[in-house]
């Protein structure tokens, strides 16, 4: 389902929220401030970056800030050089901003101050691993995921909302998982994601998803449903991102 065109163009367009796809019913499926943060888990060619791009470029056209956290530095090439993009590749740079995030999320909060708001991808491969076990200093800052934690906890009141993308829920995360990602999407889930995700009471899915691009979406109270993903190709998405943003000199990297 592309996101310029048809049903979804019109749904994408009746709302300032990010797109995330259509329902069975074909009712639009919203990712809004009050979804929280987003745990997205699928294998590998699931759609993860493609999920991860349309959303992304939807909150630029928006008008919000965008960090992409991708170690691999190839997933969202789209992304690069555009203004209000903070693109991060680099492990030692990726941790040292993780904890500059969680120090701004935790004083925004509580001087009950938020600010812009913010969209933080955290791609999949290589990403999660550099979370895991990189640490930019040594102690008492841990690792990344500390850092990431500790956004995660914060960052709402401060305008900061993350999605975070991985194969499997890292087990430092697996006991918080309800508590820090208001919003699951899962394809093709195991047993362990599939409990720690909150759906222990459904019946666990036979295989993998019924077609291409379709995901258990798990929200706050406990609903699920099946949602089509909309997607954008990088191609169309730098377009569509520069009608928001202009390029600029200025990186991150």
């Amino acid at each position: 389902m592309q996101l310029t065109s048809g049903a979804v163009r019109t749904a994408a367009r009746g709302s300032e929220h990010p797109l995330i796809g259509l329902d069975a019913e074909g009712n639009a499926v919203h990712l809004t401030p009050g979804d929280g943060h987003v745990l997205i888990v699928a294998p590998p060619g699931a759609g993860t970056t493609e999920l991860l791009r349309t959303l992304g470029v939807q909150a630029l056209a928006a008008g919000h800030h965008l960090g992409i956290l991708d170690v691999h530095h190839v997933e969202h090439t789209w992304a690069r050089e555009l203004e209000r993009v903070t693109y991060v590749d680099d492990p030692d740079h990726l941790h040292r901003h993780l904890l500059g995030l969680a120090h701004q999320s935790r004083n925004r909060a509580l001087q009950g101050r938020p600010g812009p708001r913010r969209l933080l991808l955290v791609e999949s491969d290589g990403t999660t691993t550099t979370l895991l076990d990189h640490q930019a200093d040594p102690r008492p800052n841990g690792v990344a995921l500390d850092a990431l934690t500790a956004v995660l906890a914060h960052g709402r009141p401060a305008g900061i909302q993350v999605v975070l993308a991985c194969r499997d829920i890292p087990d430092a995360l697996r006991h918080l998982t309800r508590d820090l990602f208001s919003t699951r999407l899962l394809n093709a889930p195991s047993e362990r994601t599939w409990i720690s995700a909150g759906l222990s009471s459904l019946p666990m899915p036979d295989g993998p998803a019924p077609r291409p691009g379709l995901w258990h979406h798990l929200t706050r109270d406990g609903t699920h449903r099946f949602v089509q993903a909309a997607r954008i190709s990088e191609h169309v998405a730098a377009d569509y991102a520069r009608l928001a943003a202009c390029p600029t000199k200025e990186s991150d990297r």
